[in-house]
This record gives C-alpha cells, sequence and structure tokens, in this order.
C-alpha cells in the first residue's frame, strides 16, 4: 500500500488487513455505498485498483481508501458525521455549496453534514478519512457554550481547508489515535485516555475555525457580524438563481459597500460574489440535469440566468469536467 508515510503518520496498523481490495467497477461502488455512505460514483480514466482500509478507534473511524482511477463521487447528505479527509499521495477536489477546493497531498478538509458535495479523486489519489461523530461533535460545542468559550449559533462551514498549522495539529492527534490500534484495551487507564481523545477531535473542530487570508470565521463580534453578511449574500444568491442579481443589490442586502463586499468573498470563498452566483447557478442546473432526462438544457439554463448558451457550456466543462449533454447521458 503506497502513502503508508504520508505526512509521517504511520498507517502501518490501519492497513495490515484491507477490509477489500477489487478490480471491478460495480463491487467497488458496492461495497463502498455500504462501508461509507450511499453515493454515486462516475469513474473516469485509469485503471480500477481499489483498496479500502478501516479501523475503529472508541467512537471515531478512520479510514484509508484508493480507487486507482480517476472518480467523481457524489455522497448522498450525510446527518451523523463530520468527515475529514487528506491525500496521502495524489490530489483530490471538492465542491460544496458553490465552493472549490483543491487538496494537495498532506492538506486537510473538513466537510460538515447535510451538505450536498462532488467530490474528484484525481487519478492515483489516495486518502485518509476520519469521520467524527456528530453526536460527539455537539456534546463538546454544548460545553463550550455553556463555560462561555463560544457563541450559541456557531456552526462550522459547509466545507473548508486547514490551514498549515491546524493541519499539523490535527496530525498529531490523528498520530495519538492510530497509536490506540496497538494499545491493550484491557488497561485501567485505556478508557479514560482514549474518551480523552476522542473528545480532543471535535474540541479541535470547534476551537480551529478556518481562516483565510487572515479572517477567521467565528470567534469575535465583528468575525460573526461578518458571518451574518455572508448568509445573507447567500440567502438572496440562491433565492434569485434564476433572476438578474447585481453587486449593488448584493451588497445592499449585506449592509456594505461593493468594494468590501468583494473583499469579504474573497477573503472567505476566493472568488468574487458573482463568480460565487454563478457557480451556485451551475451547481442547481447540474442537480436538474441529473434528476430528468427529458430536459431541455437550453431551458435549464434559461431557468438559472444563462442567457448566453456558449458561454454557459464553456463554464459548464470548466467547473464539472464534461458538457451538459454528458451529464444527462450518464
Amino acid at each position: 500500500m503506497a502513502g503508508l508515510a504520508g505526512a509521517g503518520l504511520d498507517l502501518s496498523r490501519l492497513c495490515q488487513t484491507p477490509v477489500f481490495t477489487s478490480q471491478s467497477r460495480q463491487e467497488s461502488h458496492r461495497l463502498l455505498a455500504r462501508e461509507l455512505v450511499e453515493h454515486d460514483l462516475s469513474w473516469r480514466a485509469g485503471t480500477v485498483d481499489t483498496a479500502f482500509f478501516r479501523a475503529q478507534v472508541g467512537r471515531c473511524q478512520l479510514f484509508v481508501l484508493r480507487y486507482g482511477a480517476e472518480v467523481e463521487v457524489r455522497p448522498r447528505p450525510f446527518t451523523d458525521f463530520v468527515l475529514m479527509q487528506m491525500p496521502l499521495r495524489g490530489r483530490a477536489s471538492i465542491e460544496c455549496d458553490g465552493l472549490a477546493l483543491e487538496l494537495e497531498a498532506g492538506q486537510v478538509a473538513v466537510l460538515s453534514p447535510n451538505r450536498q458535495a462532488r467530490l474528484v479523486w484525481h487519478r492515483g489519489c489516495e486518502q485518509l478519512l476520519l469521520k467524527v461523530p456528530r453526536a460527539l461533535l455537539r456534546l463538546m460545542q454544548e460545553r463550550l457554550v455553556d463555560e462561555g468559550g463560544l457563541a450559541a449559533d456557531f456552526s462550522l462551514p459547509p466545507a473548508y481547508r486547514l490551514d498549515t498549522g491546524q493541519a499539523r495539529g490535527w496530525l498529531r492527534l490523528v498520530d495519538d489515535l492510530l497509536e490506540q490500534l496497538g494499545a491493550s484495551a484491557g488497561e485501567p487507564a485505556h478508557g479514560h485516555w482514549l474518551r480523552h481523545l476522542e473528545e480532543s477531535l471535535p474540541l479541535f473542530l470547534l476551537t480551529h475555525p478556518p481562516k483565510v487570508e487572515g479572517l477567521a470565521l467565528a470567534g469575535s463580534p465583528a468575525q460573526r457580524q461578518a458571518l451574518r453578511q455572508l448568509h445573507k449574500i447567500e440567502g438572496l444568491m440562491r433565492s434569485r438563481l434564476g433572476e438578474a442579481l447585481s453587486l449593488t443589490e448584493l451588497a445592499a442586502t449585506a449592509g456594505m459597500s461593493v468594494r468590501s463586499l468583494n473583499t469579504l468573498c474573497q477573503r472567505c470563498y476566493g472568488q468574487t460574489p458573482m463568480e460565487r452566483l454563478r457557480n451556485l447557478r451551475l451547481e442547481a442546473v447540474r442537480e436538474r440535469l441529473r434528476d430528468g432526462r427529458e430536459l431541455s438544457i437550453t431551458e435549464v439554463a434559461l431557468e438559472h440566468g444563462f442567457a448566453h448558451l456558449g458561454r454557459f457550456a464553456r463554464y459548464y466543462r470548466e467547473r464539472f469536467g464534461e458538457l451538459p449533454h454528458q451529464t444527462i447521458a450518464q
């Protein structure tokens, strides 16, 4: 199994014996849907060489997975865990709620529950996955709120990438978890130490909010105000996906200038406001096309604000790696 020394982790105990290996597309999809979460799976270039490893540490689950070939994964929105993932080798892409993230080996992404996401594992990608139970996250969140260390309305963003310092801290926690795979569960202190370790993961998520260009998305009143402004902007965008919407209207909704709006969106999304709106529209178009084979691509594009069809097709291919008619054909 390549990538065992990825990011300095010792994955030898986790990867001693695979749950399964397969060179079959159908078998890989069926077994992974049973082990992880129900999902749509589209195979792209490359040879199928699936290998899946799993370990339970307390209430948390660790996995190592490769497909061999490049794949697109669209998981059903999961409700009972937060998913963290890190390429051990290769690259992966994530799109969630109009946000786009690129992951290189050693970079860590967080996916929140109840979100529509699209994941691309590029050819040869191999990843470490960690499920943190949502119940455990809620328990730690209640403690922090009671102690005054966290705002009552705090929520994790749909998807984000840990910065370099945060990723190092996360890797230390994962390393501690991996050491428990060889520990004796019969030792009297083992249970107490294990509870401490598993509670450290949700505490890490709650106390290490995402940062982009110096802006933390939780914490101070000013930062929470920025989040509220973003929620207002997103609400207007989602309610007007098929209508004309100007920067001036978006800025007025958020109660800020156009310049401040651009700065906020660039810091938090890495996109301009209009790029984010376009990506939300493209996601909505794709969902419609995947749901109905008798739909007119032209009509769906026009319904979602794309008046120039040639430009729409180019945006669509850049975003999803295929043309609209190929989506319908799947």
